[in-house]
């Protein structure tokens, strides 16, 4: 048999695994069964499920486990440039978090800190609010300056070489590149937090040609379960090792979804200021905008949100389910809410608390907070799988991209193929003010 028709026996494999309703944690066995065969051209696995249909999420975990360099990464999905270079490794599908969910076995793989508990949010031990204690951190941070905290601390200490992160563009401030973060300037060069999507862990690549370790990395939820497929794909070539032994600390961001330039540009067009003037944005129920010149402006989140990214569809986790510690801007404004999931997160998590580098207030003091954690959970999950989601020209056709609301409504049991997206909610009614009547009027 040719390399195409095994790819291709491959692909109708697994797409009858996928469409009679097998357990989704056994598509894997796809690729996985051709492993010890010699193995497939899995790249074009990769480009015919995921990338021409526009599926691809932008994790670029395929980009940074391959071996062999096939990939180029450009406009938030990889490019199989050197397709012939390909070894028939089959790690870029196998990491890939819209071709298959993470193993069972992940929750043992990353030692969650008992005693676990899951309210709908993933599993975690304990959580609270936390901001900075170092005021330069607080304000050069987002939110409550946690994340930034966690990292410097633990440069400081030595638990940390060196960060998976981002840095943010001179010219344009809302969009961000990945960086591998070694000193402090560097962490506080990338520390607020961007709204359109930024590629962090591209920069896995420089750390593992430099061999730099321990690492931490920080990302949003798909990241996260990119990064964690790659540490713990049961396909053990050096790559994937080297990834499982030197990345000590997982930070997930909270996420509902991403936005795309597009959205700056309006911002930039709306409140009539360069795009270079806009220098943080902050999502609290509507868009809060801090400007160059020392403005602050607030635009409605739904006129915003006609900007979000269409590939966040594929993405079903809010709260950084599988990270060390999720981290976000929710529920106490200037904190931010923590939760710690894992035995490497609680070790970061209270030495950094031991040290006073941050003070902390309960969850059940301002519980609103996580009760939003778990909302927007429940409503991102409420999706399903990415494999049998429809493809981005197919959504086009229906008129919807909408990554946040194409399955309200959605109910387990309901027929994904045939799933017709509800139209959007009629905009809510301003109350009509009562005008005060005049005194002595209805005596």
């Amino acid at each position: 048999m040719d390399l195409d028709e095994l790819t291709k026996e491959v692909q109708g494999r697994y797409h009858r695994l996928v469409d009679q309703g097998s357990d989704p944690n056994e598509w894997a066995y796809a690729w996985r069964s051709e492993y010890n065969r010699g193995g497939f051209k899995a790249v074009d696995l990769l480009m015919e499920e995921v990338v021409d249909p526009k599926k691809c999420i932008g994790c670029a975990a395929c980009v940074t486990i391959c071996p062999v360099d096939v990939f180029d990464y450009e406009e938030e999905v990889p490019l199989d440039t050197r397709h012939d270079a390909c070894v028939f490794c089959e790690l870029c599908v196998d990491v890939c978090p819209v071709l298959r969910p993470v193993d069972n076995d992940l929750k043992d793989q990353i030692e969650l800190k008992e005693p676990v508990k899951d309210e709908g949010f993933g599993p975690y031990a304990y959580g609270v609010y936390a901001r900075a204690t170092d005021k330069a951190m607080l304000e050069q941070g987002q939110d409550g300056g946690v994340c930034t905290a966690l990292i410097l601390h633990g440069m400081q200490n030595g638990t940390i070489k060196a960060t998976v992160a981002g840095e943010e563009h001179s010219e344009n401030p809302q969009m961000g590149s990945s960086m591998l973060q070694q000193t402090k300037e560097e962490v506080i060069k990338g520390a607020r937090s961007r709204y359109t999507y930024q590629p962090n862990t591209l920069a896995l690549v420089e750390a593992m040609k430099k061999d730099i370790s321990p690492l931490a990395v920080v990302g949003v939820p798909c990241q996260v379960n990119g990064v964690r497929q790659q540490q713990f794909s049961s396909i053990r070539l050096d790559v994937a090792e080297w990834y499982s032994k030197n990345i000590s600390l997982v930070i997930g961001l909270l996420c509902s979804e991403s936005f795309t330039e597009k959205g700056i540009d309006w911002l930039a067009e709306d409140l009539e200021v360069p795009k270079k003037d806009i220098m943080n944005i902050n999502i609290k129920g509507r868009v809060e905008i801090k400007l160059r010149d020392g403005r602050e402006e607030v635009k409605s989140l739904k006129a915003f949100g006609k900007y979000a990214r269409p590939a966040c569809l594929y993405c079903a986790d809010y709260a950084a389910d599988n990270s060390d510690i999720a981290l976000g801007g929710i529920g106490l404004d200037k904190w931010t809410i923590t939760f710690i999931r894992t035995e490497a997160g609680h070790k970061a998590w209270q030495a950094l608390v031991a040290d006073g580098w941050v003070e902390t207030k309960e969850l059940d003091e301002h519980p609103i907070g996580k009760d939003l954690v778990k909302r927007l959970s429940e409503y991102k999950r409420n999706r399903p799988l990415p494999a049998l989601m429809p493809s981005y020209s197919e959504r086009e056709k229906i008129g919807n991209l909408d990554p946040k609301n194409y399955y309200r409504g959605w109910e387990e049991g309901s027929d994904a193929k045939n799933w017709v997206p509800l139209p959007p909610p009629p905009p809510k009614k301003k109350k009509k003010k009562i005008a005060a009547k005049p005194e002595g009027e209805n005596k």
